[in-house]
């Protein structure tokens, strides 16, 4: 049991493997990452640009830093283009509830995949 009498001011990284696997391949998860990339494209009103920004906002209460923001946008780009390939030959994507007319549905399932990215982060899943 831990003390109660001393504080902690940082937690070192104790996710489980079980707890790991369990986020990334869930059907429970995905339904939250498909939910949470919903409320990334309403809220950033589809603007491409916003939606990197608002993902981070809404996960972890805070803007992504520069080199977050090229990451994550080298990843969308390029992930896009995978999930292009797989709508091309009717394989089925994982998209986001209430989906607006017109939307890229590549687009938005990469959006689905980062945002379950993001979920499955450490800052996600604990307080620091």
């Amino acid at each position: 049991m831990p003390d109660t009498h001393e504080s902690c001011p940082r937690r070192n990284v104790t996710t489980s493997p079980a707890q790991a696997l369990t986020l990334l391949n869930s059907e429970l998860t995905l339904q939250w990452a498909q939910a949470f990339a919903g409320r990334v494209i309403e809220t950033a009103k589809g603007h491409p640009g916003r939606e990197v920004e608002t993902a981070f906002r809404l996960a972890y209460s805070r803007p992504p830093d520069k080199a977050e923001k090229r990451m994550a946008e080298e990843f969308l780009e390029s992930h896009r283009a995978i999930l292009r390939q797989r709508a091309a030959a009717s394989e089925e994507l994982a998209l986001p509830p209430k989906l607006p007319e017109k939307y890229d549905p590549a687009r938005a399932a990469t959006l689905v995949d980062f945002c379950h990215m993001l979920m499955n982060a450490n800052e996600f899943v604990f307080i620091n």
